[in-house]
């Protein structure tokens, strides 16, 4: 009776390979996952070798395996942040593409914008602060500032405004800030309401520098009232 053949080795071990190369990634992804929220707590000084894999509950050796050097870990790990942010953002953007916004709509918008938890806060001021260290993370950050910006220009030309890409830059900024602010107050919660009377300044600004000084009346004079239309909606409608 002739020896049964063993099975190929492609078919005995691919199941084991497949096995292996799932748990390598999830060891991967933990990394750079815990790098993030290490980073968001101590700052990227406290990015260690010990603090990130004690963090994600992995074997301390186990940096070296995936990656050259703690830094070569740090930079990863922003550099997947960002693109996350990014494409987070993309896909907010093609969503508010197509609608038609009140200024209190948007107003909203932005609030919600900064609506993060405190790890996503701090690790993106965090990314901020290391791109402007090191001019080898400026442009993966670069691109996430992108992103909200062009999300900022939609809805600024959803709700009327006369240059919304040239406007955008300001109001990304004005969510950063009151975003940033928050970090420090007592309950680390962002002033919604504040920060949409800012915005409201700030487009109000925008209008008056356009010319368009009875948008802006009508604006200010209607910021009291529910169901106002946005200056852009106001002048489709005469």
């Amino acid at each position: 009776m002739a020896a049964t053949d063993p099975p190929e080795p492609s078919q005995a071990t691919a199941p084991r390979a497949r096995k292996h190369r799932a748990a390598g990634a999830a060891r991967r992804d933990a990394l750079l996952r815990a790098t993030v929220e290490v980073a968001a707590e101590r700052g990227m000084a406290g990015v260690t070798h010990r603090t990130v894999t004690e963090h994600a509950g992995v074997p301390l050796a186990t940096i070296s395996y995936f990656f050259e050097s703690i830094d070569a870990l740090a930079t990863e790990a922003l550099r997947v942040f960002t693109a996350e942010r990014v494409q987070a953002l993309t896909s907010l953007n093609d969503a508010l593409a197509a609608q038609q916004y009140e200024f209190e709509d948007m107003a909203s918008l932005f609030a919600d914008a900064t609506a993060t938890d405190r790890t996503q806060s701090m690790a993106i001021f965090e990314a901020f602060l290391h791109a402007g260290r090191n001019p080898a993370q400026r442009k993966a950050v670069g691109e996430a500032l992108a992103a909200l910006q062009r999300v900022a220009a939609t809805a600024l030309r959803a709700a009327g405004a006369s240059d919304p890409e040239g406007a955008a830059e300001s109001f990304v900024a004005l969510v950063d800030g009151f975003a940033m602010h928050a970090l420090a107050e007592e309950t680390q919660q962002v002033d919604r309401v504040g920060l949409r009377r800012a915005a409201r300044a700030l487009f109000l600004g925008e209008l008056v520098a356009a010319g368009r000084i009875e948008d802006a009346v009508r604006l200010s004079e209607g910021s009291s009232s529910t169901g106002s239309k946005s200056p852009g909606s106001q002048q489709e409608s005469r």
